[in-house]
C-alpha cells in the first residue's frame, strides 16, 4: 500500500480555505477506498495574518495526517511548495492550489493519469466551458510558442493547476537549494516526461464570484490567493507581441496608402512601425534577461526558505 502527499502553501485564504481542505479531504479518502493508498496533507503556511492558522489547526486536532509546516518569513507559492516538499513522506507527491474551482475528484484523476501511463510528472490542467476556456488555451498556447521562440530552457509554460511527482522526481527538486523557485521550470530542468491532465472546473466565473461575495460577507474580510501574483518574464512577451502587432499594422497601413494620404501621416505611421519594432525587441530582449535571471538564480545555491515549525498532532 503506497502513501500520497498533497502539498498545500497557504497565504491568507481564510474565506475559503475550510470548504477547499473538505473537499480535497473527501478526495484523499476516496483514493484510500478505491486505490489502497494512504494520505497525508502538509499546509505549509506562509506566514498568513489571517486566522488561515487557526482553520489548520483544527484540521490537524480532528486528522493526525494533517500536518502544518509554518515558515518563518513569506518566500511566496512556489518556495512554499518546495518546502512542504521536503517534508513529504509519500510515494506519490501531489500539490494543489487553495482553489474553490477544484472538484471532488481532480487529485484522483491525477492519480489516475499517473498510473494508466506511467508519467512520473502530471500536469493537472483545468478547462472551461465559457469563454474563459477559450482565453485560457489561447494564452497557453502562446506561452508555448514563447518558450519555443525566445527561451531554450522552458521558462515559459502553460496554465497549471495542480501537479503529480513521484517520490524520484521529488528527491531530485528537493536537492536543489535555489532561492527563486518556480516549480514547473525546475521541473523542465529535471528532465523527466511529462503529461497533461485536463478536468473540468466545478463552477462558472460567475459562480465563483457568487461565492466569494457570500463568503466576503460571512467572514467581513478581504478574499488574497496566489492568482494576482504576475511573472514578470511572460508579461514582457506579450507587450513584445502587442508592439510587433502595433509595428506591423503601422506598417501596413503605410504602404497601402503611401500615394494617397499626406506625407505627414505616412511619416508618423512609419514613426511608429520602427518604435513598435525596437520596443518589441526591448521586450523580447527583457524576456530574456529575466529568463537568465532567473535560471542564474536558480543554480545559485542560495537559502530559500526556513522551516520555523512542523506541528504534527
Amino acid at each position: 500500500m503506497g502513501k500520497i502527499s498533497l502539498v498545500l502553501p497557504v497565504y491568507n485564504e481564510q474565506v475559503i480555505l475550510k470548504d477547499v481542505l473538505e473537499k480535497y479531504i473527501m478526495d484523499l479518502q476516496n483514493i484510500r477506498m478505491k486505490h489502497q493508498y494512504q494520505w497525508e496533507i502538509i499546509a505549509v503556511d506562509d506566514c498568513s495574518t489571517d486566522e488561515s492558522r487557526l482553520i489548520m489547526l483544527e484540521f490537524a486536532r480532528q486528522y493526525q495526517n494533517f500536518r502544518i509546516v509554518t515558515l518563518a518569513e513569506r518566500v511566496g507559492k512556489h518556495t512554499a511548495v518546495t518546502a512542504g516538499l521536503s517534508v513529504a513522506k509519500g510515494d506519490l507527491v501531489l500539490t494543489a492550489e487553495i482553489d474553490l474551482q477544484n472538484p471532488v475528484g481532480f487529485l484522483e484523476g491525477l492519480l489516475k493519469e499517473h498510473l494508466n501511463s506511467g508519467v512520473p510528472i502530471i500536469y493537472g490542467y483545468r478547462q472551461f466551458n465559457d469563454s474563459r476556456r477559450r482565453r485560457a488555451l489561447f494564452t497557453d498556447r502562446m506561452t508555448r510558442l514563447a518558450c519555443r521562440l525566445f527561451v531554450i530552457d522552458g521558462y515559459f509554460t502553460g496554465i497549471v493547476n495542480a501537479e503529480l511527482y513521484t517520490s524520484d522526481v521529488v528527491a531530485v527538486l528537493r536537492d536543489n537549494p535555489s532561492k527563486a523557485k518556480y516549480m514547473r521550470t525546475m521541473n523542465n530542468w529535471v528532465g523527466w516526461e511529462t503529461k497533461e491532465y485536463w478536468y473540468a472546473s466545478e463552477y462558472t466565473e460567475d459562480e465563483i464570484k457568487v461565492r466569494m461575495e457570500r463568503m466576503r460577507k460571512k467572514t467581513h474580510q478581504h478574499y488574497s490567493n496566489f492568482k494576482n501574483q504576475n511573472h514578470m518574464a511572460p508579461t514582457s512577451v506579450w507587450w513584445g507581441v502587442l508592439f510587433l502587432m502595433i509595428s506591423v499594422l503601422a506598417f501596413s497601413f503605410a504602404i497601402a496608402n503611401l500615394t494617397s494620404a499626406p506625407t505627414v501621416i505616412i511619416g508618423i505611421l512609419f514613426t511608429m512601425g520602427f518604435a513598435g519594432l525596437v520596443l518589441t525587441a526591448m521586450s523580447f530582449l527583457r524576456a530574456l534577461l529575466l529568463a537568465r535571471i532567473g535560471k542564474l538564480k536558480y543554480r545559485a545555491g542560495e537559502t530559500i526558505y526556513e522551516i520555523k515549525s512542523i506541528l504534527n498532532r
